[in-house]
């Protein structure tokens, strides 16, 4: 992972899963990725940041419909098979309505940065990665480096992954209207 990048959005959003564990949350990487794409959002959409109160009752509404679903449980985490169904219907519920899942694309860097090119999101379902083990994650952008720029869901800060670090998996494009 690399050092920090003076070019990053002000509106993208970092947050972590110790953010919101308090002894209850496990496996809660799904719901936190989901969380930062809807907090982005909003944080776009009103041109300041979110509070640290909004930003915890968006994360409890959507851990909680995705728990009521059986999409997410703490023993597990989130099926990614049904990732796309969760993200559609978290926005829906909690009024986004300038991002959208579009379609899950295998994950490459050519296939990263083809779709970052077109202003999407990516929301990441990483399988059996070094670091990071089965995880989702948001990766926004890249850099002036040509590096990822990643809400990992470890850090509450950006990460800059470079093209062997995003690992192998797939991704949900998360397409902004």
């Amino acid at each position: 992972m690399n050092k920090a990048s003076t070019n990053i959005n002000p509106y993208y959003s970092f947050h972590s899963t110790a953010e919101f564990g308090r002894g209850y949350y496990k496996n809660h990487c799904g719901p936190t990725a989901i969380t930062n794409l809807i907090v982005t959002a909003r944080q776009r959409q009103l041109g300041t940041a979110l509070s640290s109160d909004e930003v915890r009752d968006t994360f409890e509404k959507v851990a909680s419909m995705g728990k009521r679903s059986l999409i997410y449980n703490r023993r597990y985490g989130t099926t990614d098979f049904l990732l796309w169904f969760y993200v559609k219907a978290a926005f829906k519920k909690l009024g986004i309505k300038s991002l959208r899942p579009v379609m899950r694309h295998t994950l490459s860097a050519g296939n990263a940065r083809r779709i970052l090119s077109k202003g999407s999101f990516l929301l990441i379902e990483l399988f059996g990665h070094p670091k990071y083990g089965w995880h989702q994650m948001v990766i926004y952008d890249t850099d002036e480096r040509g590096l990822f720029i990643a809400a990992d869901g470890f850090s509450s800060s950006p990460v800059f992954l470079n093209d062997k670090e995003i690992g192998r998996g797939l991704f949900l494009e998360i397409a902004s209207r």
